[in-house]
Parts: C-alpha cells; structure tokens; sequence
C-alpha cells in the first residue's frame, strides 16, 4: 500500500514514509526496535533542558494495556483492539526554575511533549513500524488508573505496531485507510512579511 503524499521538495525518508494507520497486524514489536524509540524520544529537544516527557508502555496482554485501551474514546476502540504496543505519553505541567528554586508555569510543555512524542515516532517510522497517535482518550481516567502524580497531565496515546491488513477494518475505516491522503498547500501555511501573504520562497513554483 502506497501512502506516501506528493512533495515539492526532498525530505527524510522516515518523514516522507510517516502516516498514522489505523490497520496493525498482531505481531509485537521487537524489543530493541522499542528501545530506539524511547531513546529517541529521550534525546528530543526541550526548554531549559527540562525533559519534561514521561511514558508508560503497555504491551497487549498486560495488565497496562488493558487499562490504557478503556481509556480510548470508543471511535478508536473500533480499531485499536488490534494494536500490539500502546504508549500514554505525558508531560510535567509546571518545570522547576533554578533561579527562583520553585516550580514555575510551562507554558509550552504540550510543545516540547510533541517534539518527543515526534521523535518517537520517526525512529520508529525509519525501523519498520508505525505509530497512530491518538488525543481522543480520557486524560483523567489515566491519571485514576495509573495514580499518575498531578505534576504530570496525560498527553496522547500512541498505537505502535507493525502495518496490518485495511480489509479487517469496518467499511467506513478502510475507506479512510486506503484513500488520498492530503496536506495543504505551502504557500497556505507559510507567511513572508505580513501575516496571510505567502513567501515569495514558492512564487512561481508547481
């Protein structure tokens, strides 16, 4: 299955390759593939050097997954009950400032969560695996479940995996599976001088 968008320019092959499906076969990832995730995760840029980012992996059959899977919104339950590897990724809510030796606001933590979170998912995207990340769960079901301490606010649940079959999915998801995939224009989401004027970097450009 060929899913790769169309672009103007090269990129890396893990970025060009990246999708999040939602077909994943039963086989479980192997564990030094795991490993290169969370290293990568692990080395993700962050303010102040924070490192703010914190994961729980939850391997299908124990007792963390299960617990992980009530947590979906029920549309993603339709087809994450085939996913091998669920990961909740979560992010501190407030950093500690050494200046004035107490936890300040972090404004930007879900920023540098998604840098770790998106270097997770290149490196597993570059070892042969896909990730399907996925924001509709209950945050404060997870923080129960998992006695998560306040500091910290459950992000994202990643689905990791091997790319599965689209004919085991229900009709209306394996139309979406296999369809067009799609990104806007860039000269729609990249601005020069004013705010809405596109760069003169594509003028003229296919």
């Amino acid at each position: 299955m060929n899913n790769r968008l169309d672009t103007r320019y090269p990129v890396l092959p893990a970025i060009l390759e990246r999708w999040s499906p939602r077909s994943f076969a039963g086989r479980q990832p192997e564990a030094h593939k795991l490993q290169s995730m969370f290293e990568a995760a692990r080395l993700a840029p962050s303010a102040h050097n924070t490192q703010p980012s914190r994961f729980l992996l939850g391997r299908k059959g124990g007792m963390a997954y299960e617990k992980l899977f009530t947590c979906l919104d029920p549309h993603n339950r339709e087809w994450a009950h085939c996913v091998p590897v669920l990961v909740l990724a979560s992010v501190m809510r407030r950093r500690f400032s050494q200046v004035k030796a107490d936890f300040v606001p972090y404004p930007h933590c879900m920023h540098d969560l998604g840098l770790s979170v998106m270097s997770f998912m290149l490196q597993g995207q570059h070892l042969g695996l896909h990730c399907h990340p996925m924001a509709a769960f209950d945050p404060e079901k997870a923080q129960r479940d998992f006695d998560i301490p306040p500091l910290f606010a459950p992000g994202i649940i990643i689905a990791v995996g091997y790319l599965g079959d689209p004919g085991a999915l229900p009709p209306d998801l394996r139309v979406r599976e296999t369809g067009p995939r799609t990104r806007r224009p860039l000269e729609e989401i990249v601005f020069e001088e004013a705010w809405g004027q596109s760069s003169s970097l594509f003028a003229g450009q296919d």
